[in-house]
């Protein structure tokens, strides 16, 4: 019998493919940054809130890696499934200077990482495949390169690395493993003892330590080969890196109404928009970030964006999440009608109870820690409940693509 046609009727066609198709070519490059690689995966380890250290389920991890010199550029971890957000994330920690990132981990070592890469391999998941993803790249002068479909060879090095992770998450107290053969009996949610943020801090150092190991490849660290590398390198580091984030997030068609942009039936004014009442369609690309609702970003002339906030300031900020369930909760009590205020009572309301509910279920504890991870992002105003007037006194402050009013 055929052994190929053997394999596919006993394991499927996928393990099938992997183990009799052919692989042919190989993904190389020079120099550092000439191609990158990013792919998401669930990590194998079983989270706890920081409340009542309960369960809340697996964490997401986001990786980017350069093949010339195997060195992890950058990363992100997360509750939610991956999205565009989840990939500028990433993106932009892998672009900018890490040195305050291990300043905020106490840790000595060197992670030289940065840079604009020339090029960057992905698969051919929703989130590569975004129009905003797309046109982000081409307007940083990034060549965006997708993996040809049922060849996951063309990304064996960050399948390789997430394997090299995960192995080391198997590690930890929670883990999952890879599958529930090797997990067998053990308990991974009630020995689970990590929080989000721990397990951020973790998978951080643990990168760290994977930079500055011999690569069995390389024949030194990645580090040591970024370094021998680095009079050739073709990346460079943006400017206006809030410019660059804010193109990569994900973007609606709105029009400049008299009453400013409505947005998820939220306004949002700035006095920028004024002059752009009436004039054509009326119709600019404004971008927002899902985890913080309270201020967006609209493209205007030249390609310059400016910020925009919630036109009522009595909304607090708010996730995307939470406000679709907010919204939820307000048709269900019979309020079709957009009304703001009611908004805002209804997510001071779901917070009050959460703050003060007992023997919360998965889920409530997996939004309860969302928040806390939000609070402490870079977020615009994730450390406030309500907004605080911008000082527009600074005639110093310099006017570059993304403009503050």
């Amino acid at each position: 019998m055929d052994a190929r046609e053997v394999a596919k009727a006993r394991v499927g066609a996928k393990a099938a493919r992997q183990k009799f198709a052919p692989v042919t070519g190989e993904n190389k490059a020079k120099q550092p940054l000439e191609v990158v690689q990013i792919d998401h995966t669930p990590a194998d380890i079983i989270l706890v809130d920081s409340f009542d250290r309960h369960p809340i389920g697996r964490p997401w991890v986001t990786l980017a890696i350069d093949i010339a010199t195997r060195m992890v550029t950058g990363y992100y971890v997360a509750l939610e499934a991956p999205s565009r957000l989840s990939v500028a994330l990433c993106l932009t920690q892998a672009v900018t200077p890490k040195a305050e990132l291990l300043a905020e981990l106490e840790c000595s070592v060197s992670w030289p990482a940065q840079g604009k890469p020339h090029s960057i391999h992905v698969d051919n998941g929703r989130d590569f495949r975004s129009h905003a993803f797309r046109s982000a790249c081409a307007e940083w002068g990034i060549n965006l390169v997708y993996r040809p479909p049922g060849s996951p060879h063309f990304g064996g090095h960050i399948e390789r690395l997430i394997g090299t992770m995960m192995g080391a998450v198997h590690l930890l107290p929670g883990t999952t493993q890879s599958s529930v053969l090797a997990k067998g009996d053990y308990d991974a949610e009630g020995m689970a003892t990590m929080t989000l943020s721990e397990f951020d801090r973790w998978f951080a150092l643990e990168i760290c330590r994977y930079n500055n190991s011999i690569h069995s490849s390389l024949g030194c660290t990645p580090v040591a080969k970024w370094e021998a590398l680095s009079a050739e390198m073709m990346g460079d580091i943006p400017f206006e890196m809030e410019a660059f984030w804010v193109s990569f997030l994900p973007s609606e068609l709105r029009k400049v109404r008299r009453d400013g942009i409505h947005l998820f039936q939220i306004r949002y004014w700035s006095d920028a928009l004024a002059g752009h009442i009436g004039r054509g369609d009326g119709r600019v690309v404004v971008r927002y970030d899902p985890r913080d609702l309270s201020v967006i970003w609209v493209e205007l002339d030249g390609g310059r964006y400016v910020e925009a906030r919630y036109r009522n300031l009595e909304i607090p900020p708010v996730s995307l999440w939470e406000y679709r369930e907010a919204m939820r909760k307000a048709r269900a009590l019979g309020k079709s009608e957009s009304n703001e205020l009611v908004l805002a009572e209804l997510i001071r309301q779901q917070r009050q109870i959460e703050a003060e509910s007992r023997g919360l279920t998965k889920a409530e504890r997996r939004s309860r820690e969302r928040k806390t991870a939000i609070k402490g992002s870079n977020s615009a105003v994730a450390t406030t409940e309500g907004l605080r007037p911008i000082d527009t006194g600074d005639t110093s402050r310099p006017l570059f693509k993304v403009e503050r009013w």
